[in-house]
């Protein structure tokens, strides 16, 4: 455990990760890389700068990214700094890739936080890469005076890898196109398993360890988490730590910009920059299905990030697209009345899935994105989203979740909410609804 300890104190220092495989990427607090020039030109000149901030739930929450705009502030007070909100819960780099372009880019930010490597946990490193250096081409394609940050944030699983001196594999992989990029990288993670080795901090404890007011349980450690995952209002100031000593110094130290940020060959050919989302026009009208008002109650359950949304509970309703590329999915809603779909692909019922989950609860209805599995060939594809008329067994998926169903009205019907459809490609027609 001293070992571990001195190892983990030693990485508090701004270096380079070496350019080892991604199972074997050393863990770096602060990779510098090509800085944040453009940020720092701005700053300097006294402007306002506009901080966009990427992620899933851990974004979301009034933590990390709330302290990361106080923190600005204090270090550069001639500054002025606002944010743009683009925090997803319970999603990944691949909605991310598809929705850059109206959550971000649309907003004119002049530098852009990503944090996606929790929700990326368990995803195929190369599909990580993939996706990530898709977010980055739409960024410097289409803003190329906006400066970009990764931080990773971790899980309980995630943790041995740091515990190693590595990377977990979300962020080595992601790694691989920060260096590629020059594009600067925060780890949040290293603070964390520092004061792990130090026992000072327990990384989850469950609400009956009760907490004083600074956060620390009877033992004096600091309480990380209650699920394993999201910080406590403490944890969240172990993040906010790190950033206090490495985002200003990374602007104060950062070169002055000659250009707009330099846009390389891509790492990967199979790159997600062409991803999009591809929202049901307002003139699309059918019986089968209804456009939720703002007003509604499950529009306000899924969130000021939701785009327009469309529900059926009629078997046999439908959607029809048209596009040229080589992914396509859905962005949803999940929630205890989901039902069963079936995904054809150009005439072939390629998949059958529902956006039903063991945390598809009453009174919840989050987000949810799906994908087709399998890349697609280049080409011009056509796609039938439909609802089918099969049940779920939504208790036996509670059951192994050990959640127990307690109002079964809830659960009786099986529908589908659509807000619309996510492709890495170029939409050939509108979608139509039947």
């Amino acid at each position: 455990m001293k070992k571990i300890f001195l190892f983990l104190t030693a990485l508090f220092i701004s270096g380079v990760a070496s350019a080892a495989p991604q199972t074997g990427r050393a863990a770096v607090e602060l990779n510098t890389r090509a800085g944040l020039p453009r940020v720092a030109a701005k700053i300097a000149a006294g402007g306002d700068v506009r901080v966009a901030f990427l992620g899933g739930s851990i974004t979301a929450a009034n933590g990390w990214r709330v302290h990361t705009l106080e923190i600005l502030r204090r270090a550069f007070p001639k500054a002025g700094f606002s944010e743009i909100f683009a925090a997803v819960s319970g999603t990944g780099s691949n909605y991310g890739a598809c929705r850059v372009r109206r959550d971000v880019l649309d907003k004119n930010p002049d530098l852009v936080l990503i944090e996606f490597a929790v929700n990326d946990g368990g995803v195929a490193p190369a599909l990580i890469e993939a996706q990530m250096e898709g977010i980055v081409r739409q960024i410097r394609a289409q803003a190329p005076l906006a400066d970009i940050c990764f931080v990773y944030t971790l899980s309980e699983p995630q943790l041995a890898a740091l515990q190693d001196g590595r990377c977990q594999p979300s962020a080595a992989a992601m790694e691989n196109i920060a260096a590629h990029y020059g594009i600067p990288s925060i780890h949040f993670g290293i603070e964390v398993a520092r004061r792990i080795a130090a026992g000072t901090l327990l990384f989850s404890a469950p609400s009956s360890v009760k907490a004083d007011k600074n956060g620390n349980d009877p033992e004096g450690r600091l309480i990380f988490t209650r699920d394993k995952t999201h910080p406590t209002d403490a944890g969240h100031r172990v993040y906010a730590a790190t950033l206090e000593r490495t985002l200003p110094p990374l602007i104060k130290t950062s070169a002055p910009p000659a250009t707009a940020a330099p846009l390389p060959l891509p790492l990967r050919v199979d790159n997600w920059e062409r991803a999009r989302l591809v929202i049901f026009p307002d003139a699309a009208k059918s019986a089968a299905w209804r456009k939720l008002p703002a007003t509604d109650s499950i529009a306000r359950q899924a969130g000021q990030m939701a785009p327009p949304i469309w529900s059926t509970f009629t078997p046999g309703a439908a959607i029809e697209f048209r596009f040229k590329g080589t992914r396509f999915g859905i962005i949803g809603l999940k929630g205890a009345d989901n039902g069963k779909f079936r995904c054809q692909i150009d005439g072939e019922p390629v998949e059958t899935d529902t956006l039903f989950d063991s945390f598809s609860t009453p009174g919840r209805h989050p987000l949810k994105p799906w994908f087709y599995p399998k890349p697609l060939a280049d080409t011009d594809h056509h796609v039938r989203i439909e609802l089918l008329p099969d049940k779920i067994d939504k208790r036996a998926i509670m059951t192994k979740a050990k959640t127990a169903i307690t109002d079964e009205k809830a659960y009786a019907s099986h529908g589908l909410y659509v807000c619309g459809l996510l492709i890495v490609g170029e939409p050939l027609a509108a979608p139509t609804l039947e």
